[in-house]
């Protein structure tokens, strides 16, 4: 029956039809996901090259349809392709020549789309942050960045390298994919995959170190620590990094372990069985320490806040504070915690999961925005002081000039008195003493 069902398209039969229906006890239709497992069919074995596809059997339109499917995947360990649907109809596998791929096996999804347009609004927040430093710099060089304002622009900085080598790693597996049913990572996809393993574990280490270096400027108020601290930590943190991802590549070296798996026109990445090991308990692990610093910054900055003597301090405070918890590494942690990687393990509730990705990865380039932005007002307000505090110096000076040389002159006119005088006394004195002397002659 459905052997020729389909005279639109050049779609075959690959595998058994499954046909699922349910009975509802209600009008009111519910949602649903169903998982299906397909084998193909010996007699249904196509000679050429082919893309499989998840369909059902459009009965309006006599054609397969792909509608409410996620593209099927094969599972090697079992042989099989797998795949959901949200609908209960008539299933299929069904096969494509390769030639036709086209409009099937590389459609983007709208989650694909949206991943890709939030990541490079991302990159271009940061673009433009940078840009206007620059040119801020140039016109007034008295507004340039000091060291502790480029903390959080520092985490900001490696989310963006890690948002460039994403998307480069997604386009070359959605371009280069040489067959729906190849599940080998290819050389160039990766060397990408361990890029971005290696940006990615990088980033929550920075993240984590400039969330550390606050919480220590908070405790030591009056004697804050040297930059030096955060480099040694930023060194750690490379470190670390460089470590986990060798650790990661030796085993993708080793074939029987075989820990990466191409996922066609999606991404090269880690197998079912290891990403629980290389991204759950990695990723968790700095969420942990992330909310407990940001614990600890929270109390210490409260208390100083009740106890600020005037109100400026305490505003300052609270920037400081924002400042702080949007540099924290926790919506990214929860992003990639939940991203794109769990629809692999489970496609029942990864494509839930994967808006959170998604939308925290374009909140990044916002909150970069809002980071320049409150470290421009910060160092307005400062320079606004400084200039307050030199006219003020100005006109102290001018008075004290001005005493100055009014008491000089007061100085030089009391001289003058006091010449004259003495000039009248001694001109006296002559006289006196000449009377005095014809007296006597």
């Amino acid at each position: 029956m459905y052997e020729n069902a389909d005279n639109k398209t050049n779609k075959s039969l690959a595998s058994s039809v499954v046909v699922g229906s349910v009975q509802l006890l209600s009008s009111a239709s519910a949602s649903m996901n169903i998982s299906l497992y397909f084998k193909i069919s010996p007699e249904y074995q196509p000679n050429v090259s082919a893309t499989y596809l998840c369909s059902f059997y459009d009965i309006s339109n006599s054609c397969w349809n792909e509608t409410g499917c996620t593209n099927a995947l094969f599972n090697p360990a079992f042989s099989r392709y797998e795949c959901s649907c949200n609908h209960l109809t008539s299933f299929a596998l069904i096969w494509l020549p390769q030639s036709q791929l086209g409009s099937y096996g590389r459609t983007m999804r709208a989650a694909d789309i949206a991943s890709l347009v939030f990541q490079s609004v991302s990159i271009l927040c940061f673009i433009i942050v940078i840009i206007h430093s620059v040119t801020v710099r140039a016109m007034n060089p008295l507004l340039k960045f000091q060291p502790n304002n480029l903390l959080p622009l520092i985490s900001s900085a490696t989310t963006t390298i890690l948002f460039i080598f994403f998307i480069a790693l997604g386009m070359t597996v959605y371009t280069q994919t040489p067959s729906e049913n190849e599940t080998k990572c290819f050389l160039s996809s990766s060397v990408l995959m361990f890029f971005v393993y290696f940006f990615l574990i990088f980033m929550l280490c920075t993240k984590t170190s400039v969330g550390y270096f606050n919480y220590i400027r908070f405790v030591h108020l009056f004697r804050e620590p040297k930059l030096r601290l955060l480099y040694r930590l930023l060194i750690i943190s490379f470190i670390i990094s460089i470590t986990w991802v060798s650790f990661a590549a030796g085993f993708n070296a080793n074939s029987s372990f075989s820990i990466s798996q191409l996922y066609p026109y999606q991404l090269c990445w880690f197998t079912r069985d290891v990403i629980y090991y290389f991204m759950t308990i990695p990723i968790g692990i700095f969420l942990l320490l992330n909310f407990f610093t940001i614990i600890l910054i929270g109390k210490h900055i409260i208390v100083h806040v009740r106890n600020a003597p005037s109100k400026r301090q305490s505003h300052e405070r609270m920037k400081r504070c924002v400042l702080v918890l949007l540099s924290s590494c926790v919506t990214q942690g929860i992003g990639w915690l939940f991203g794109p990687f769990i629809s692999f393990v489970s496609p029942t509730g990864g494509d839930v999961l994967e808006w959170f990705f998604i939308i925290f990865n374009g909140l990044e380039g916002v909150w970069s925005i809002i980071l320049y932005i409150i470290i421009r007002s910060q160092q307005m307000e400062e320079q606004k002081h400084v200039a307050a505090g030199n006219e003020l110096a100005e006109t102290s000076s001018i008075g004290v000039s001005k005493r100055e040389r009014s008491s000089s002159k007061n100085a030089r006119r009391k001289n003058n008195a006091e010449r004259e005088n003495s000039g009248i006394v001694q001109s006296n004195m002559r006289k006196e003493s000449m009377h005095e002397f014809d007296d006597l002659s």
